[in-house]
């Protein structure tokens, strides 16, 4: 159970931040990204009150935002418009999320089907089934299902045909990293090779600002003042995320590009202590502990740690003072802390997921960005006595070597969980592909405007990212989902590509290129291949000596052809063809019975060329004498 897991794909969604390079930059920066609940979610004046004792009302709406969530791309899923309706968003963007962390890792969905692959999501909010609640002629048939948490981690494993452990966790703040805990777990025990974790919480309804309002928990001033003086509650915020997650060893033997290594993972609960939503920090203190040891790590191998911190005024003194007595103290170096929450606010059941994003980009930049908002610090938090120092600056981490980033999180009813983050080894560097080379752009979408779309954005990446031209061709042709409706474009360079990809999105005809709707044979993954074999009218000079590379005939077996001519060799046929012609003159593929074995040789060459590629037919077709070759290519696939 100290198995190392690799963390291989990743997607979120985060308030004021739709990308993930977007999300590193306004960390980066120090933006602030938290705003209000967007508008159209309910009427803010209806429910807003400034006395906390006012009934059925919040006296704040400050949050991090997601904005417009009404979108859904139902048919992508095979979901009916009216069942998408009674879905809660939350289980339409965890959808949206796994796909996208799929793609993120270079594993076609269509890979996993039938596999064991895990899913563990952090899931509590019941908001959509509140408004629904307001109006009960709003439900329907789908309404279960579309509203129940359980459902969010089940749903993803019924579409995807995932076939391990499927769970929905809620331990309020910590739910996404207690499942991301869970999911590795799983890994470790051998239960599955591969796991989908992660987290999400969205405001849907009043319910949650009035109940968290009335508890006192909510900041009135709006902002989680991390660490600071004035600390005065935290701030509500949604998002979330979806991790791919792989057994480590497997994932370098299969050459998977490797985000971040998770050293190790624990949970444990508070147990009973002065009040249920009291942290206790003596159990925070044993989970630090007994993660570092469980990882084989030492207090001094952390080179930052990512606090739960959400500027109350109990929490965060209680955790610094538990990161301390773990870690801190025991270092000879202060312990660099902080807290993504002064950027986004409190993700709640997605909080862990934030942390998690931040914890591997700093790993992938070797750089911690810093804590904003921090005036003074709260004279509770004894940073030189716990030999902890806050990061309100940004900074750099050591340049080389391997780093350690620990993670926070813990719930208000006292659900602990801690994970411990390493930046992944170095990958060995692929030879450098050939710049003159023409390369196959293979696209596919769900429908003809979709594969428009995606050229249009494809065009765009590798304008802003032309070297990444050969990567982009063999990421599509390799590691993405083949949908129905696909193109194909030949291009020698970038600029050349994003010409054909302008005219494809303009819906424009370009030499090089051709769209069609695939051919279903079946849930095989990989390239689909119908090669054509031709009439002998067909031939041409020079058959071997330039043709995909081949300098001679890939096997001995089909040179042993003979005729009623004594003088006829077909290996001397295929070397010699230019030779004889300009010594004699004389084009001996004129010839049927010298061109028809030597084509039939050319095409069983060529199939075996691209077979050792690893393409196979899934269909083929041939003309007059290439019909001999399309029956020895389709019984030899």
């Amino acid at each position: 159970m100290t198995q190392r897991v690799a963390i291989i794909g990743a997607a979120h969604r985060f308030p004021s931040a739709p990308t993930s390079e977007r999300f590193w930059q306004a960390l980066k920066s120090g933006e602030d990204l938290v705003t209000t609940v967007a508008a159209d979610r309910w009427d803010h004046e209806v429910y807003r009150h400034p006395d906390k004792h006012h009934p059925g009302t919040s006296y704040t709406f400050a949050a991090g935002s997601l904005g417009d969530i009404s979108g859904f791309d139902a048919a992508f899923f095979g979901i009916s418009p009216r069942e998408a309706a009674q879905m809660d968003p939350q289980q339409r963007l965890l959808l949206e999320m796994t796909w996208e962390a799929m793609e993120d890792a270079g594993i076609p969905p269509q890979r996993l089907r039938g596999s064991q692959c895990g899913v563990f999501m952090g899931v509590a909010s019941l908001d959509y089934s509140y408004r629904m609640a307001d109006d009960m002629s709003a439900i329907d048939t789908s309404t279960a299902t579309g509203n129940t948490s359980s459902i969010a981690s089940n749903r993803i494993s019924y579409l995807f045909d995932l076939h391990g452990p499927s769970m929905s966790m809620d331990t309020a703040c910590s739910s996404s990293l207690v499942a991301f805990h869970q999911a590795c777990q799983s890994i470790r025990s051998g239960e599955t090779e591969l796991a989908l974790a992660g987290g999400i919480s969205l405001h849907l309804h009043p319910f949650g600002f009035i109940i968290f309002s009335k508890a006192s928990m909510l900041s009135p001033t709006g902002r989680c003042q991390v660490f600071d003086a004035n600390g005065d509650g935290y701030v509500r915020s949604e998002g979330g995320g979806v991790f791919l997650l792989k057994d480590y060893d497997k994932a370098v033997a299969d050459g998977d590009r490797i985000l971040a290594v998770v050293a190790g993972s624990g949970v444990n609960t508070d147990g009973y202590k002065k009040g249920l939503t009291v942290p206790n920090a003596d159990a925070q203190v044993a989970l630090m502990r007994q993660t570092l040891a469980r990882a084989g790590l030492t207090p001094d191998d952390i080179d930052y740690l990512e606090a739960h911190g959400t500027g109350t005024a109990v929490g965060d003194p209680l955790e610094t003072r538990a990161i301390g007595a773990a870690i801190g103290q025991q270092r000879r170096q202060p312990l660099p802390i902080g807290s993504v929450k002064s950027n986004l606010g409190h993700l709640e059941t997605a909080s862990g997921v934030a942390g998690l994003a931040k914890a591997i980009y700093a790993l992938r930049e070797r750089e911690v960005p810093a804590t904003i908002g921090i005036r003074q610090v709260n004279p509770r938090i004894d940073l030189d006595g716990w030999n902890l120092e806050i990061v309100d600056k940004p900074r750099r981490l050591k340049a080389e070597g391997t780093l350690t980033i620990g993670v926070n999180s813990f719930g208000f009813g006292g659900a602990n969980a801690h994970v411990l983050l390493q930046s992944a080894p170095a990958m060995a560097q692929p030879a450098a592909a050939d710049a003159d080379r023409q390369l196959p752009l293979c696209l596919s979408a769900r429908s003809p405007e979709a594969l428009r779309e995606f050229a249009s954005r494809l065009s765009a990446t590798l304008a802003s990212h032309p070297e990444a031209f050969y990567d982009t061709a063999y990421s599509l042709a390799f590691r993405r989902e083949a949908h129905p409706h696909a193109a194909v474009l030949f291009s020698t360079s970038a600029g050349d590509a994003i010409t054909r990809l302008d005219a494809l999105a303009a819906g424009e005809s370009v030499p090089g290129s051709a769209s069609a709707e695939r051919v279903d044979d079946g849930p095989r993954p990989g390239i689909r291949v119908i090669p054509a074999t031709a009439v002998n009218g067909s031939a041409w000079g020079r058959p071997y000596g330039g043709v995909g590379g081949i300098r001679r005939p890939p096997s001995t077996k089909w040179m042993r052809y003979s005729s009623a001519m004594p003088d006829f060799s077909l290996r001397e046929e295929l070397e010699g063809i230019n030779q004889a012609r300009e010594s004699s003159g004389e084009d001996r593929l004129a010839r049927t019975e010298i061109a028809q074995p030597a084509l039939f040789a050319l095409q069983v060459g060529l199939t075996r060329l691209l077979a050792a590629e690893g393409v196979r037919p899934a269909a083929v077709t041939g003309h007059s004498v290439g019909e001999v070759a399309a029956a020895w290519a389709w019984a030899a696939r």
